[in-house]
Parts: structure tokens; C-alpha cells; sequence
């Protein structure tokens, strides 16, 4: 009777050991997928998921090629140094690709292209007409604000590297970097049309304290992508990329 007890026992015990493994390996093999709140980008849903130009082509795509993953909030530089770290497989949305973050990442299919980018301008500071981009970070004594490891894409990275204007750098949110542009602690800061429209809107600040200037040579904006972990397989990344719909 008591050998059939221990039996029982044992049994038992093997048979929530094994569950305990199963559902740990299926936490494991969820992918965590990143984001910060940046309207029209990502906007956060109220069951904690996100929506946007970004996130949902991102979502759709988990989705349609089948990886599980789950939702998690966490500022920009947050994001990039769990990717760097390589701990755990980590996503994070709408990224651009740049040579050093190709050397402890990996990217999926572009997800979205920005618009030319435009600069939002404290009203009192006065840009000429049809302006490129050169002669504008060259005017006497301009202050450009630039976000902490932060990319503006290629063209906006280079010209900043040339011209090295005087810069006031800033780990803040983008109304938090808006607010330095209206108290004049900085004349200008970059941003997609997508957002600036948006951000000066929900600001709450007056719209005369600003105005907008796309310099007569930017490009067209560039492209938004998954960044991930090296730890990310390549035949899941190959199922994203799949999934992904933007051409």
C-alpha cells in the first residue's frame, strides 16, 4: 500500500515538474516586444498592447506568422540596451537601422518610411526661405536640440557629424524636449510631419511660440524597423519578414 502511495506520489510530482518546465520553455520562447508611447507611431491600447503607424503593422505581423510574444513598456535607451545586452529575446518597434546598431542587432523588413523631416522652430528664430539643411545648422549661434542616442536617419546623422552645430542634448520626452524649444533653451528640433503636427497640438502650449521649416534638400524620411535581439532566431525573424505587408 505504501509502495503504491510513494508511487503515486512520484508520479505526481514528475507530472508537475514537467508541466513547471513546459510552461517556463513556453515563457521563454515568448518574445518581448517593446515599446514607447510616440503618437501617430504607438499609441498605447487599454489592455496595455499598442497601435499606430509603427506598432500595428509590427502586431499584425507577430500575429500573422504565428510568434507568440507580449507587450512591455520601457523608455527608448531602456529598450536599446536590453537589445544590446542580448539577456533575453527582446523586440522593440520602429527603429532605424544604422551601422553601429547592425553590430548587436538584428532588423526585420521595414515596417514604415517617415516623411521628409521638418524642423520645429522656436517662432523668434528666423530661417530663410528655401534654406538647406547645411545653411541652416551653420546660422551664427543656432542651438539644435538632439535626443540622447537617438538617430534622425542618415541624412540628419551626417550633417549633424559635419557641421557639428551647438547642440542641447536631452533624454526627456518629445513635449518635455518641445517645452526647452519654447523657453528658447534650444531654436530648433527635428521631427517627423507625422508627429509634429500632433505633439505641438497636445503640447498645450500656444501654437505662435512655433513654427515649421523643411529645408529645400531633405529627403525623403527613413525607414522604421523591428530592432531585436541576437538572440531572436533567424527562422523566427524570417517569419516576421514574411508577414510584414509594407513595400
Amino acid at each position: 500500500m505504501n509502495n503504491k502511495a510513494n508511487n503515486k506520489t512520484l508520479f505526481q510530482f514528475c507530472t508537475l515538474a514537467m508541466l513547471a518546465v513546459a510552461t517556463t520553455s513556453q515563457a521563454d520562447d515568448k518574445i518581448v516586444l517593446n515599446y514607447n508611447v510616440r503618437p501617430p507611431y504607438i499609441v498605447e491600447e487599454p489592455d496595455g498592447s499598442a497601435s499606430g503607424l509603427t506598432a500595428s503593422p509590427a502586431a499584425n505581423a507577430f500575429k500573422s506568422a504565428g510568434v507568440a510574444f507580449t507587450w512591455a513598456k520601457a523608455p527608448p535607451n531602456r529598450q536599446l540596451a536590453m537589445v544590446q545586452e542580448n539577456t533575453q529575446k527582446t523586440c522593440a518597434i520602429g527603429w532605424y537601422k544604422t551601422e553601429e546598431r547592425e553590430g548587436f542587432a538584428k532588423f526585420s523588413k521595414a515596417l514604415y518610411r517617415d516623411k521628409p523631416a521638418v524642423m520645429i522652430v522656436n517662432s523668434s528664430f528666423k530661417i530663410k526661405d528655401n534654406a538647406k539643411l547645411e545653411e541652416v545648422l551653420t546660422m551664427p549661434g543656432i542651438k539644435v536640440l538632439i535626443k540622447e542616442k537617438f538617430s534622425y536617419g542618415h541624412y540628419i546623422d551626417a550633417a549633424l557629424g559635419k557641421i557639428k552645430p551647438q547642440t542641447v542634448v536631452s533624454n526627456g520626452t518629445n513635449t518635455q524636449m518641445l517645452q526647452l524649444v519654447a523657453s528658447k533653451s534650444a531654436d530648433l528640433m527635428f521631427a517627423a510631419p507625422e508627429e509634429a503636427n500632433y505633439l505641438i497640438e497636445q503640447s498645450n502650449m500656444a501654437k505662435d511660440k512655433f513654427s515649421q521649416f523643411k529645408a529645400s534638400d531633405m529627403p525623403d524620411g527613413g525607414e522604421r524597423y523591428l530592432i531585436c535581439s541576437k538572440n531572436v532566431p533567424e527562422e523566427v525573424m524570417a517569419k516576421l519578414n514574411k508577414a510584414i505587408s509594407f513595400k
